[in-house]
């Protein structure tokens, strides 16, 4: 395995060697001025089940706020497609409204994304890299896979996905109940082993993946903080791959950013901080603050970081504040 880097204004680091392509799950570039301070945003799941125009407002609100540049945990598209040219509508839909921004934009993979066979071929023929690595100033960012390998689902139950999926398209004003239903059908199937086990979080992180950040880690060693995507929350996952990347972090200042629940969770253990994103655009889990349409804007200062909760359902447009006559009464 080598590891290319690109050493500008930034340092992005690839496995050139797995993934012999030009192309990148990113867009744009870091700016050329960008230091030990500058912000960027986090954006929690766009599907899967997704409400329209939640995600392009979000979109929307980043463009007007610049920030330096976005992270994306994962989930930009509903997919589990077996053909691939349903998968590449979903992608030029909403790859076209993300470049339109022109803001810098880092993409982790989700289940959705890479789902089947037909999604991870798909993947590998728009973005080609997998996972991978930049670095600016002080600090260093890891774009991690939790999808290696992808878990095969039948097509029962990606048929009881898709219904769901359409039910919330239809009616988004009902979203809540076309997920309960989606989640009795799922329960009436199984026994009380795989009731327990539905509750479980899983993942997957190759080897070859993880060689590889282990070397990205030791050849940045002097970096300050170390900024982690994944999709899916390892910390709640009993995994021997997150096991073994959280030692490769260890002695190091660092936040993981996930999301896959679709509902907002902060935890900071000494030098560590876990950050599951709500969603931005997804059908809720919940009914809880943590559950509503938000994004995390995160600045670095000095090399430490900051973090405040934007809640777009709290986000307006001017024009839906028309003059009105007030009147006072007298006391």
């Amino acid at each position: 395995m080598s590891i290319q880097t690109e050493r500008r204004s930034f340092e992005m680091i690839v496995d050139a060697e797995r993934f012999r392509t030009d192309k990148g799950p990113w867009f744009g570039k870091l700016p050329e001025q960008l230091g030990r301070d500058y912000s960027f945003a986090v954006m929690g799941d766009r599907c899967g089940m997704s409400i329209d125009g939640v995600f392009e407002q979000g979109l929307e609100v980043l463009r007007d706020m610049k920030p330096d540049f976005v992270l994306f945990v994962g989930d930009l598209i509903e997919g589990y497609w077996r053909d691939p040219a349903s998968a590449h509508e979903e992608w030029d839909y909403i790859d076209a409204r993300i470049e339109r921004t022109g803001l810098p934009f880092f993409q982790t993979i989700g289940n959705h994304d890479f789902g089947t066979q037909a999604m991870a071929d798909v993947w590998s023929e728009r973005k080609g890299h997998e996972y991978y690595a930049f670095r600016t100033g002080d600090s260093l960012f890891l774009i991690v896979n939790t999808e290696d390998p992808f878990e095969e689902l039948s097509d029962e139950f990606i048929g009881m996905i898709k219904r769901a999926t359409e039910g919330v398209k239809r009616e988004p004003d009902r979203a809540s109940e076309h997920l309960k239903a989606f989640y009795d059908e799922i329960v009436a199937g199984l026994s009380p082993e795989q009731l327990k086990q539905m509750g479980q979080i899983t993942l997957a992180i190759g080897e070859r993946q993880l060689a590889f950040f282990e070397k990205v880690l030791a050849d940045n060693a002097d970096a300050k903080i170390t900024f982690i995507s994944m999709h899916r929350p390892g910390w709640k996952a009993e995994d021997a791959s997150f096991a073994k990347l959280e030692k490769l972090l260890e002695g190091r200042e660092y936040a993981i950013f996930s999301g896959h629940l679709h509902s907002m969770e902060y935890t900071k253990r000494d030098n560590r901080r876990y950050i599951q994103l709500g969603r931005t655009g997804a059908s809720p889990h919940g009914n809880g603050r943590g559950d509503e349409n938000l994004m995390l804007w995160v600045t670095v200062t000095d090399g430490k970081p900051s973090f405040r909760v934007l809640h777009l359902d709290g986000i307006g447009d001017i024009e839906q504040y028309p003059p009105t006559a007030h009147h006072h009464d007298k006391e």
